[in-house]
């Protein structure tokens, strides 16, 4: 059976994200669909940002489920709209940081964000929290460069990850590392090698190509959400926003 997995990056920059960038995770039984919002911020850095991406992800979810797509990822680690599109659509849909974090739990029993910038502190405590992980959570560390920032030098970026990497493995003795941006697309590797050079054997999760053949085991297994618990909203008049038909 193929998996056709669709992507959404909840943001408008064009760019930042390519098609190109899902291919590792290909195969002849695995396919790869993508898009951006048309409607939101240029990058999600706080709650508000995260708060204006959800409509028009919630679009691009029901679409993608009618185009077809198997499963659904929500490109972000603040997981923006993850509940409400699983109300919208029957597909499985996963979120990078829900996903990650419930697997660095697993490999290294208590993990450690590191992220883009500090003032995402709170936000990461609280949906770390929601996930029922606190307990898991051992710490948090920024390189605070913004997001729109993060593609300029990847060789520096990667440098940078790995100092706070090994920042927080040794002063909050993290087992397990989540890149809590998922900007850092391909530099798992590279911050995992450093650590080892330093004799720290920690597992680096980069969780969009994790999230991605989580989703595609879901598929094969035939496991999608709980309608129980993500049941679909009832039927009301909507204001202002252009949203598909659930109830046709």
């Amino acid at each position: 059976m193929k998996s056709v997995i669709h992507v959404i990056t909840p943001i408008v920059t064009a760019g930042f994200r390519s098609i190109n960038d899902f291919e590792p995770c290909c195969r002849s039984d695995l396919e790869v669909t993508h898009s951006l919002l048309e409607i939101g911020p240029a990058s999600i850095e706080s709650e508000f940002d995260e708060a204006l991406s959800v409509p028009d992800t919630i679009r691009r979810a029901i679409e993608a489920e009618r185009a077809g797509a198997h499963a659904i990822v929500i490109d972000c680690m603040g997981d923006p709209g993850l509940s409400a599109c699983r109300e919208a659509v029957s597909i499985p849909v996963l979120g990078p940081c829900q996903t990650a974090a419930h697997v660095a739990t697993m490999l290294g029993h208590k993990f450690s964000f590191v992220t883009v910038l500090d003032r995402l502190r709170p936000m990461i405590d609280h949906i770390v929290s929601g996930y029922g992980l606190s307990s898991s959570y051992a710490g948090f560390a920024a390189i605070n460069i913004p997001v729109l920032e993060i593609l300029h030098d990847m060789d520096k970026l990667g440098s940078a990850l790995a100092v706070k990497a090994r920042q927080t493995v040794v002063e909050d003795h993290a087992g397990a590392i989540v890149l809590g941006c998922t900007g850092f697309l391909g530099l798992a590797e590279k911050i995992e090698k450093a650590l080892a050079a330093d004799g720290l054997h920690v597992p680096v999760i980069d969780a969009i190509p994790l999230t991605i053949r989580m989703a595609d085991t879901l598929v094969k297994c035939g496991l999608s959400h709980s309608k129980h618990i993500y049941p679909l909203p009832g039927k009301k008049a909507i204001a202002g926003y252009s949203m598909p038909d659930l109830w046709g």
